[in-house]
């Protein structure tokens, strides 16, 4: 898998009421560097209602909201530490909500990849020092080292 992270990609304090709000806010960063196509915004947050991102971990709750690789241009993870938790429902469980307090919004053109980028970050959030890492960055520069040292 090529590289997934990139310092433009990486927002802190991200002000959203919810998760739609989030979710385009955090899209039109991955829309102004050029990574998606103008469709995409509206794509993940019609493919939000349909199938949830919300993930509840050991030590943090995230979201991983992204969509079909025809509203892609280019590969990448959006990362987003948001200022307040959002709520989001829980990937495979509607019902149950979480609140998430970081989004990895992905941008994949290659559907084999999204499985791979999946796995590799719900793995590191399992980590509670990764956790850790995350939650102390005071700057997109700490968040990005983070991203990059147990992302790639």
């Amino acid at each position: 898998m090529e590289q997934a992270t990139f310092r433009n990609l990486i927002l802190r304090d991200v002000e959203a009421a919810n998760a739609e709000e989030a979710i385009r806010k955090v899209g039109q960063r991955f829309y102004d560097e050029g990574f998606v196509k103008d469709t995409y915004i509206d794509a993940v947050v019609a493919r939000e209602k349909n199938y949830a991102t919300g993930l509840q971990l050991a030590d943090i709750a995230v979201a991983m909201p992204h969509t079909d690789p025809q509203h892609v241009n280019r590969p990448g993870v959006c990362i987003a530490q948001l200022k307040h938790p959002v709520e989001f429902e829980h990937m495979g469980d509607p019902d149950t909500k979480v609140q998430a307090e970081m989004l990895f919004m992905m941008a994949i053109k290659n559907p084999d990849e999204q499985v791979e980028l999946l796995q590799k970050v719900l793995g590191v959030f399992q980590q509670p020092e990764v956790v850790a890492a995350f939650r102390a960055a005071k700057n997109e520069d700490e968040l990005f080292e983070a991203a990059q040292k147990y992302i790639g």
